[in-house]
Protein backbone atom coordinates (compact mmCIF):
# COMPACT_ATOMS: atom_id res chain seq x y z
CA UNK A 1 0.00 0.00 0.00
CA UNK A 2 1.34 3.17 -0.98
CA UNK A 3 2.35 5.94 1.84
CA UNK A 4 -0.99 8.59 0.75
CA UNK A 5 -3.14 5.38 1.41
CA UNK A 6 -2.01 4.89 4.06
CA UNK A 7 -1.78 8.09 5.54
CA UNK A 8 -5.53 9.04 4.44
CA UNK A 9 -6.60 5.37 6.13
CA UNK A 10 -5.33 6.94 9.29
CA UNK A 11 -6.67 10.14 8.83
CA UNK A 12 -10.26 8.39 8.13
CA UNK A 13 -9.48 6.13 11.41
CA UNK A 14 -8.55 9.30 13.37
CA UNK A 15 -11.80 11.14 12.03
CA UNK A 16 -14.07 8.32 13.76
CA UNK A 17 -12.39 7.48 16.62
CA UNK A 18 -11.18 10.73 17.71
CA UNK A 19 -13.79 12.81 16.46
CA UNK A 20 -16.72 11.75 15.62
CA UNK A 21 -17.44 8.76 17.86
CA UNK A 22 -16.47 10.70 21.13
CA UNK A 23 -18.42 13.64 20.30
CA UNK A 24 -21.68 11.37 19.31
CA UNK A 25 -21.62 9.74 22.51
CA UNK A 26 -21.00 13.16 24.38
CA UNK A 27 -17.49 11.36 25.55
CA UNK A 28 -16.11 14.72 24.22
CA UNK A 29 -17.60 18.34 24.34
CA UNK A 30 -18.12 20.25 21.32
CA UNK A 31 -15.32 22.34 21.96
CA UNK A 32 -12.74 19.71 22.68
CA UNK A 33 -14.44 18.39 19.72
CA UNK A 34 -13.38 20.64 17.95
CA UNK A 35 -9.42 20.71 19.34
CA UNK A 36 -9.53 17.09 18.52
CA UNK A 37 -10.18 18.04 14.68
CA UNK A 38 -7.72 21.15 14.92
CA UNK A 39 -5.12 18.27 16.19
CA UNK A 40 -5.46 16.17 12.92
CA UNK A 41 -4.93 19.45 11.35
CA UNK A 42 -8.48 20.50 10.03
CA UNK A 43 -9.62 24.24 10.00
CA UNK A 44 -12.73 26.26 9.14
CA UNK A 45 -13.18 26.83 5.56
CA UNK A 46 -11.45 29.49 3.59
CA UNK A 47 -13.60 32.99 4.10
CA UNK A 48 -15.12 31.44 7.29
CA UNK A 49 -13.24 33.35 9.80
CA UNK A 50 -15.70 34.96 12.14
CA UNK A 51 -14.83 34.16 15.86
CA UNK A 52 -17.43 31.49 17.01
CA UNK A 53 -20.14 32.33 19.30
CA UNK A 54 -20.08 31.00 22.43
CA UNK A 55 -23.40 29.45 21.66
CA UNK A 56 -22.76 28.05 18.33
CA UNK A 57 -23.92 24.61 17.95
CA UNK A 58 -22.34 24.01 14.15
CA UNK A 59 -19.39 23.80 12.59
CA UNK A 60 -17.57 22.98 9.62
CA UNK A 61 -14.17 21.86 9.42
CA UNK A 62 -11.97 20.46 6.40
CA UNK A 63 -8.47 18.81 6.42
CA UNK A 64 -5.31 20.44 5.25
CA UNK A 65 -5.45 18.98 2.27
CA UNK A 66 -8.63 19.90 0.76
CA UNK A 67 -10.13 16.53 0.97
CA UNK A 68 -12.14 15.55 3.67
CA UNK A 69 -14.81 17.83 6.05
CA UNK A 70 -16.36 17.03 8.81
CA UNK A 71 -19.49 19.23 9.88
CA UNK A 72 -20.33 19.00 13.73
CA UNK A 73 -23.72 19.53 15.16
CA UNK A 74 -25.97 19.23 17.99
CA UNK A 75 -29.07 20.98 19.46
CA UNK A 76 -32.95 19.56 19.65
CA UNK A 77 -34.53 17.12 17.46
CA UNK A 78 -38.86 16.25 16.83
CA UNK A 79 -39.46 12.98 16.66
CA UNK A 80 -42.38 11.06 17.14
CA UNK A 81 -44.32 13.63 20.11
CA UNK A 82 -41.48 14.19 21.78
CA UNK A 83 -37.97 16.29 21.83
CA UNK A 84 -34.22 14.74 21.44
CA UNK A 85 -31.22 16.08 22.15
CA UNK A 86 -28.89 15.12 19.29
CA UNK A 87 -24.94 15.25 18.79
CA UNK A 88 -23.84 14.53 15.23
CA UNK A 89 -21.14 14.49 13.31
CA UNK A 90 -20.49 13.79 9.69
CA UNK A 91 -17.78 13.22 7.16
CA UNK A 92 -17.30 13.81 3.35
CA UNK A 93 -14.82 13.73 0.79
CA UNK A 94 -14.92 14.75 -2.23
CA UNK A 95 -12.68 11.63 -3.27
CA UNK A 96 -15.06 9.50 -1.60
CA UNK A 97 -17.99 7.82 -2.56
CA UNK A 98 -20.97 5.96 -1.37
CA UNK A 99 -19.65 2.54 -1.76
CA UNK A 100 -15.91 3.91 -0.20
CA UNK A 101 -18.28 5.16 2.87
CA UNK A 102 -20.15 2.04 3.20
CA UNK A 103 -17.35 -0.25 3.06
CA UNK A 104 -15.47 2.31 5.77
CA UNK A 105 -18.69 1.57 7.82
CA UNK A 106 -18.70 -2.20 7.36
CA UNK A 107 -14.64 -2.27 8.44
CA UNK A 108 -15.55 -0.23 11.56
CA UNK A 109 -19.13 -1.16 12.58
CA UNK A 110 -18.64 -4.86 11.84
CA UNK A 111 -18.85 -6.11 15.45
CA UNK A 112 -22.35 -7.77 15.96
CA UNK A 113 -21.54 -7.72 19.81
CA UNK A 114 -21.68 -4.19 19.51
CA UNK A 115 -23.50 -2.77 16.51
CA UNK A 116 -26.00 -4.07 14.59
CA UNK A 117 -27.69 -3.61 11.01
CA UNK A 118 -30.63 -4.05 9.04
CA UNK A 119 -30.99 -6.09 5.74
CA UNK A 120 -33.42 -3.37 4.45
CA UNK A 121 -30.66 -0.84 4.91
CA UNK A 122 -27.12 -2.11 5.03
CA UNK A 123 -25.95 1.67 5.07
CA UNK A 124 -27.02 1.93 8.63
CA UNK A 125 -25.87 0.73 11.89
CA UNK A 126 -27.00 0.69 15.23
CA UNK A 127 -24.96 0.92 18.42
CA UNK A 128 -26.44 -2.28 21.11
CA UNK A 129 -27.16 -0.17 24.64
CA UNK A 130 -28.22 -1.39 27.75
CA UNK A 131 -30.82 1.43 28.36
CA UNK A 132 -31.82 2.40 24.53
CA UNK A 133 -35.01 4.18 25.92
CA UNK A 134 -32.04 7.11 27.24
CA UNK A 135 -29.78 7.40 24.17
CA UNK A 136 -28.30 5.68 21.46
CA UNK A 137 -26.02 6.30 18.92
CA UNK A 138 -26.49 5.29 15.18
CA UNK A 139 -24.65 5.36 11.86
CA UNK A 140 -25.35 5.85 8.40
CA UNK A 141 -24.19 6.29 5.18
CA UNK A 142 -26.52 8.76 2.20
CA UNK A 143 -25.79 10.19 -1.06
CA UNK A 144 -28.18 13.22 -0.79
CA UNK A 145 -28.80 14.19 -4.52
CA UNK A 146 -27.05 17.78 -4.42
CA UNK A 147 -24.04 16.84 -2.44
CA UNK A 148 -21.32 14.69 -1.81
CA UNK A 149 -21.53 11.63 0.55
CA UNK A 150 -21.99 11.65 3.95
CA UNK A 151 -21.11 9.11 6.82
CA UNK A 152 -22.85 10.54 9.70
CA UNK A 153 -22.72 9.44 13.43
CA UNK A 154 -25.60 10.85 15.60
CA UNK A 155 -26.25 10.49 19.39
CA UNK A 156 -29.57 11.04 20.48
CA UNK A 157 -30.16 11.59 23.88
CA UNK A 158 -33.89 11.06 25.49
Amino acid sequence: MSTPAVAQERLVAGMLTDVCLPYAARARSFEKTIRAARDMQFRRPTGDNAPLDDWASEIDLISSDGNWRIRLEEGSLEEGNSSVYAASCTISSRHASVRDLADLGRRAFRDPARWSTSPDNLLRWDRRTQRPEEHRLSVEVAAPADALPTMTITGYYY
